[in-house]
């Protein structure tokens, strides 16, 4: 039964919310790829309190996307696999997310790009209703002007500063 309950929470909380959200014009799929730290979040059940977060993202031949997240919360190794599906093809900025082991594979969520910098070394990813949201890196600090440029276009798609928290890297 508590298993059960907290499936449900997790589904609730992560209710696909309205796609009104603005991406960014446009990504290169490719040069998008590769290992991203995860500098900040709007704290969520699964990756609150975790340390040294980061995805690795790898093109498939079908056009889907392996995601892997790796961290260490409760001082353990953890592991989630996802598939990414591109929803619009011509910013490639839109995804779905669908959880594999050991979430359940036919719930998908929303991923959405809303910003870029220029030389793919930063980018933030939102969420509907600003539930949940990633700032990310090549490397897993940011300087504080970076940071302000990049809160500064998260408050342009309904986000404010205090909503994010910084995962701590070592």
């Amino acid at each position: 039964m508590k298993t059960l309950l907290i499936i449900l929470i997790i589904f609730i909380s992560f209710i696909k919310g309205s796609d009104n959200m603005k991406t960014v014009d446009y990504l290169d799929i490719e040069k998008f790829m590769g290992k991203w730290y995860v500098i900040a979040i709007v704290p969520n059940m699964i990756e609150q309190g975790a340390e040294n977060s980061s995805d690795i993202y790898k093109l498939n031949d079908d056009g889907t996307i392996d995601i892997t997240y790796d961290a260490i919360k409760d001082g353990k190794k953890r592991q989630i696999k996802q598939k990414g599906t591109i929803v619009d093809k011509k910013s490639n900025a839109d995804w779905t997310i669908q959880m594999r082991k050991p979430f359940i594979p036919f719930m998908k969520f929303a991923f959405k790009v809303v910003y870029l910098d220029e030389k793919y070394e930063y980018m933030a990813v939102g969420y509907p209703k600003n539930t949940m949201g990633w700032i990310m890196g090549r490397e897993p600090s940011v300087s504080e002007s970076k940071y302000d440029e990049i809160i500064n276009e998260l408050k342009k798609v309904g986000y404010s500063r205090d909503q994010f928290e910084f995962v701590k890297h070592n």
